[in-house]
């Protein structure tokens, strides 16, 4: 019988900010049997690789769990691979961080293992051509990636049974291709089937090398995967047939493949990831041109699908200017945190901050990917923001300056106080993109536009599915819950806060909430002309001129920092420069992204008056307000605002429709509130609106 070599290999990762309940259960469901079963197979070697935070969780909660790990790779029949520890892109990071990211993780498995890593797993597998020069730094010398990569560097499949030399600048590494018919076998098909495709390979002959290097999260986590992998016994009898077949199927790790292995050849492998990525990456109209694609391929289709190559792991920078900005915040603070002396005590825990914000799940979104889920973004701007108070004293930024922080050729306003952070976009709108209070730490604008999406149109045609035998996730469509097709509403705009309304006079919330025509005039993502700031005062006044059928109107608005009182504020005037009275029904429109929709500890108050439904993701109308308090007994903290004169109030909250691995989900992503005010301006008059908004912690 000829003979196979094969590495069986998991990654398995929780993003920073995900729930530790969530963790605990991927833990008992995945995680931890998976080692209890491989415990009882001595003659079967494993890859196993963990990111940052379960190797925090580990050591937190489960250090029994780390103590059987070390005593797996003491023995030699784990090998435990390295990586960017907070799972950051390493391409889209500063090399320095990159670096950071890497050896980080060394020093922990160094430390709680005994094992000094040589191989790495690249975060969603994202390759750009310089990076072997990059890993070269910090002591890298192998990795797998999906064998689409070096499909696309035109190597036939027949030539995928071991490992290739890469190389940048003279700084050389090995790529070892990741078997994808494996991977959509394993752990989904019965073993049988897999021993017979080991089989047909081995057959070919010259010892070939299969990789499988898959997420960790398949062996319990996806939907039906513990019943089937566990309860159903799949992994023991998987485990039982590698050792039966040991005298021809012989399973190693990637390190001794590497010692062992000679190279097939050279290969430069293009700037990619895996096919599915690549598509998720495409604008919701490209995806679709790929499935056409594939659908005028026919049965051929599996022939050129790994030359389709969709688009690249950056694009999604474009797709969500959301995580854009994030990612652009997290640029500017590391690069002041590289500018703080080493000698500064402060350097070390602002750089921690600095790498868990680029932890990548909050950036993107496909299948897998959590720019769509609050709490992951809100983890990324909690690090963001302790980082900035952190090194305040250090780096001493201006109360007023103009940057362009999210590098689209405009610059954005910055106005700083003791505890506030607004930033003003005035090509868009000037509306208010950031609204961080340093304190808590927290951005009450860290939401998300409503969107298209490429899976939209499968939402609205899903059924739940029956429960029976695993399934891979890319095969399920499976609404979680019914109804979710009305609720595929989209935004021409991105959400922010001080986003003006020039209103019909029969125009509702409802309106507004589903996108229908409610306007005299959009003022939205239109530019604002800025009154040259005081670069020491926080203080800004924006203003554009919109011709309407009744005459010229002047809308200005202004926006304050009071550091002495803790609060933000905002003015509107309107000017009325035609000869005749104009009626004027203006909106003045905040996305507060509060968390937390349907929970109880979580809801708005008005002062003296008791709200029918106080959620924050409830909706209505309420007239003469005039006091809103916005309630998070969770943290501990009251949202306040105060204008004047009184006003009608709408609410309704923000929900986006997204994929997940347990299928398509209802997101809340933030409370929508429009204070709006009527008010009849005679020839050459003018009116005026207030808003105060503050934050009250119990003493």
């Amino acid at each position: 019988m000829n003979k196979l070599d094969f590495v069986l290999g998991l990654h398995c990762h929780q993003p920073v900010g995900n729930f530790p309940e969530v963790i605990e259960k991927a833990y008992q469901d995945a995680y931890l049997p998976f080692i209890d079963v491989l415990e009882q197979y001595p003659q079967v070697k494993a890859v196993l690789h963990y990111t940052g935070p379960l190797w925090e969780y580990f050591l937190r909660e489960h250090t029994s769990f780390v103590a059987r790990l070390r005593s797996l790779a003491c023995s030699g029949r784990v090998e435990l691979l390295g990586g960017g520890f907070y799972e950051p892109i390493l391409t889209v990071i500063p090399p320095e961080d990159a670096v950071a990211q890497l050896n980080l993780m060394r020093e922990c498995l160094q430390r709680h293992t005994g094992q000094s890593p040589h191989g790495v797993w690249l975060a969603e597998r994202v390759w750009e051509p310089h990076l072997p020069s990059l890993l070269a730094r910090c002591g890298v010398r192998y990795l797998a990636l999906d064998d689409t990569h070096f499909h696309r560097a035109g190597v036939p499949g027949t030539a995928l049974t071991g490992p290739y030399i890469t190389e940048d600048q003279g700084h050389p590494v090995r790529v070892f291709p990741i078997d994808t018919t494996i991977r959509y076998l394993i752990p989904f098909k019965s073993v049988p089937q897999v021993i017979e495709h080991f089989r047909s390979q081995a057959h070919r002959g010259g010892h070939p090398l299969l990789t499988l290097v898959d997420d960790g999260e398949k062996f319990g986590i996806w939907p039906h995967t513990k019943a089937w992998v566990y309860e159903g016994g799949w992994l023991e009898r998987f485990l039982h047939a590698l050792s039966e077949n040991s005298d021809w199927l012989r399973t190693i790790t990637l390190r001794e493949a590497y010692e062992t292995r000679e190279p097939r050849g050279r290969v430069y492998l293009p700037t990619t990831s895996y096919f599915e990525l690549g598509q998720w990456a495409l604008p919701w109209g490209a995806q679709h041109k790929v499935d056409e694609l594939k659908e005028l391929l026919g049965a051929r289709a599996g022939e050129f699908e790994a030359l389709i190559s969709g688009g690249q792991w950056r694009e999604f920078l474009a797709k969500y200017p959301e995580a854009n900005y994030m990612h652009k915040r997290m640029l500017e603070l590391s690069r002041a945190v590289r500018s703080i002396p080493n000698t500064s005590p402060l350097k070390g825990e602002a750089q921690r901050h600095i790498l868990q914000t680029q932890s990548n799940d909050a950036y993107w979104h496909g299948l897998f990917g959590g720019v769509y889920l609050p709490h992951l973004r809100d983890a990324v701007w909690h690090h963001l923001l302790s980082c900035e108070s952190l090194i305040e004293g250090e780096v001493r930024p201006v109360p007023v300056e103009e940057v362009d922080i999210d590098v689209d050729g405009h610059a954005e306003i910055v106005l700083r106080s003791p505890t506030w952070t607004a930033v003003l976009a005035p090509r868009r709108g000037g509306t208010l993109v950031e609204l961080s209070h340093k304190g808590l730490p927290f951005n009450f604008l860290n939401t998300i536009a409503r969107r298209p999406e490429g899976y939209h149109a499968r939402v609205r045609e899903a059924a739940t599915e029956t429960a029976g035998s695993a399934k891979s996730i890319h095969e399920l469509a499976v609404a979680k819950q019914p109804g979710l097709e009305h609720f595929l509403l989209y935004d021409e705009h991105p959400r922010g806060a001080l986003v003006e309304h020039l209103l019909s006079p029969a125009a509702t919330w409802e309106d507004l909430a589903a996108g229908r025509p409610a306007h005299v005039a959009q003022l939205a993502g239109k530019p604002y002309t800025v009154d040259r700031p005081r670069p020491d005062k926080p203080r800004l006044r924006l203003w554009r001129r919109e011709e309407l059928p009744e005459g010229l109107l002047t809308i200005s608005k202004s926006i304050s920092l009071c550091g002495s009182s803790d609060a933000l504020e905002a003015h509107w005037e309107v000017t009325n420069h035609h000869d005749c009275s104009t009626r004027l029904r203006l909106g003045a429109e905040l996305n507060l992204a509060l968390l937390a929709g349907d929970a109880r500890d979580r809801y708005l108050d008005i002062p003296g008056r008791k709200l029918r439904d106080p959620k924050l993701a409830s909706a209505g109308e309420e007239l003469d307000v005039r006091n809103l308090r916005c309630v998070n007994e969770w943290d501990g903290w009251t949202l306040l605002l105060e204008v004047s004169p009184e006003a009608t109030l709408w609410r309704y909250p923000v929900h986006t429709v997204n994929n997940s691995e347990a299928g398509f989900e209802l997101v809340y992503q933030a409370t929508c509130l429009v204070w709006v005010w009527e008010a009849e301006i005679s020839p050459g008059g003018k009116w005026s609106g207030h808003l105060r908004m503050s934050v009250r912690r119990p003493s």
